[in-house]
């Protein structure tokens, strides 16, 4: 089984927006009592973030139960391990696992772990961060923020399998400080495993530069690692020596995540051609044009790539990773620009009572309508949609103040609220709260939407199928505005917390249960 332990550099490894910010405030806690205590990272306070928590505790013989395991975690493995130990998960994930919680809480320091899925196959590889805490009462508590990287082996062996050229998705691996030193093959498609006179199944995880011998010498690592580093394609013709002799390559390499893909070619007999037709003007027209399609066919699969790494495989629009990129992006041009710019968190109401009276594809039916709804309501090219997971979603609407936003969010939840989704030639209803934020020209974006999921929770518990502000405007049906309490604009805003805690722990409700 792969797998990757970390002391060190753990914010400039993790993909997951979630582990910096989890692991800045063990750090101050840690810094500022010696230890870590457990109750920030409580799922029951934890927001979001708990679905995809795991709550670890000791119990002797170096072996340990869990106490929570998120929604988002127990749906990728398919199974609930709450209640259960460490040693009921068999062969060498189990194994893997006791051996980071013993040496977290022998080190007291955090690791980070990449490890390849064995219980949940479509997982390809996990990455987790393991934080070492003290409950109120002194014991030992473990906190893993565990979260599947974001591709799967069978959406990129579709897409690579395409192609007529050889591919590889390459994972760089690093040393102690970060260098980059070798490769790991996440993917190799048909023609590349060709070439390398080995099965697909048989380059997963071997490492790169083992596979493709020669590779440093003919200066195809370095540029490699360039793209990666600086995060922008390259395209190169090279020779490459092997036991067949000496034969020209066109390669282009795209940024992947921690590593890179890369496309060849072996154009030994065009190489050939063009210098035999160097004298032909005609014929070496037309080679020139075969590039240009060449590169333009390659070029579009990188879009197609990246566009299938931006977006929910269910509804379509954006996924959670995309829809921050894009939030960010316009607030820093809402702050350059000098304009207002707001939020809406959306819930779907009772969702969880829709999965259990029409089944998972029921739901699935009513996500994809709610998204075709709101998707027919945004400015093209301005406003964002995105998914953060479950049946939650977020609007952006660059440049429109609280008001106008309020507005734009009424008109979403009357649509939503008459739109109807089909099933089985069942008519499906449902509604939606909504919470709505406007930035303050200085806040953060997680004060923003910390703001805005505030507004959310209140208009749930005020009856649902709502709309309102963080600063009291109210619209929609429900409890009348008088029955809400406004919060002063600009004010900082206090998650919500239960005024106890019992002391027994309890599993945190998901955002499906809450709906």
């Amino acid at each position: 089984m792969y797998r990757e332990i970390h002391e060190v550099g753990i914010e400039e490894r993790a993909h997951a927006p979630a582990i910096a910010g989890l692991l800045a405030v063990w750090t101050g806690l840690h810094a500022r009592y010696g230890y870590a205590p457990f109750d920030p990272f409580d799922p029951q306070e934890l927001g979001p973030d708990a679905d995809d928590l795991i709550v670890m505790v000791p119990i002797g013989d170096a072996d340990y139960v869990y106490v929570h395991q998120g929604a988002n975690v127990r749906a990728a493995v398919g199974l609930d391990m709450t209640g259960r130990r460490t040693s009921d998960v068999a062969g060498a994930s189990g194994s893997f696992f006791r051996e980071v919680y013993n040496r977290v809480l022998a080190d007291q320091r955090p690791l980070f772990t990449l490890h390849r899925g064995t219980i949940a196959s479509d997982v390809h590889l996990w990455e987790r961060l393991i934080l070492p805490c003290r409950d109120s009462d002194g014991s030992q508590v473990i906190v893993v923020f565990s979260k599947p990287r974001e591709f799967r082996d069978d959406l990129l062996s579709a897409i690579l399998d395409a192609s007529l050229d050889g591919i590889l998705a390459v994972r760089i691996i690093r040393d102690a400080e970060g260098r980059p030193v070798d490769g790991s093959l996440i993917a190799a498609n048909r023609r590349a495993a060709q070439f390398l006179g080995r099965s697909a199944d048989d380059l997963a995880d071997c490492r790169l530069i083992e596979a493709v011998p020669g590779m440093v010498e003919a200066g195809i690592w370095q540029r490699c690692v360039g793209v990666a580093e600086t995060r922008t394609a390259a395209e190169f013709t090279v020779p490459y020596t092997d036991e067949f002799g000496e034969r020209w390559f066109e390669m282009v390499a795209a940024p992947l995540g921690d590593g890179f893909m890369i496309n060849f070619a072996d154009i030994t007999q065009r190489r050939m051609a063009e210098e035999a037709a160097e004298l032909k003007r005609l014929e070496y027209a037309a080679a020139n044009e075969a590039l240009r399609s060449e590169i333009a066919r390659r070029q579009a699969l990188e879009i197609e790539l990246s566009r299938l790494a931006a977006i929910d495989s269910l509804t379509g629009t954006l996924n959670r990773r995309a829809l921050t990129e894009g939030l960010q992006a316009a607030l820093a041009e809402a702050r350059r620009e000098t304009l207002p710019i707001s939020v809406v968190l959306i819930d779907l109401d009772h969702f969880k009572a829709i999965n259990d009276t029409f089944g998972h594809a029921g739901g699935d039916a009513v996500l994809k309508q709610a998204v075709r709804t709101l998707t027919e309501r945004l400015r093209a090219q301005v406003d964002l949609l995105g998914r953060l997971g479950g049946e939650e979603f977020v609007l952006v609407f660059p440049g429109l103040d609280i008001a106008e936003a309020m507005a734009a969010a009424e008109r979403a939840r009357a649509a939503l609220g008459s739109a109807q989704a089909w099933h089985e030639s069942i008519a499906i209803r449902c509604t939606a709260s909504f919470g709505v934020a406007c930035w303050d020209g200085r806040e953060s974006m997680d004060r923003l939407l910390s703001r805005a999921d505030h507004a959310l929770y209140r208009a749930k518990a005020a009856g649902r199928n709502v709309v309102l502000a963080d600063n009291g405007h109210w619209s929609g049906r429900g409890t009348s505005p008088d029955a809400d309490v406004g919060l002063v604009p600009g004010a900082d805003v206090v998650p919500f917390k239960p005024s106890t805690r019992g002391r027994g722990r309890r599993r945190a409700k998901s955002s499906v249960d809450q709906a």
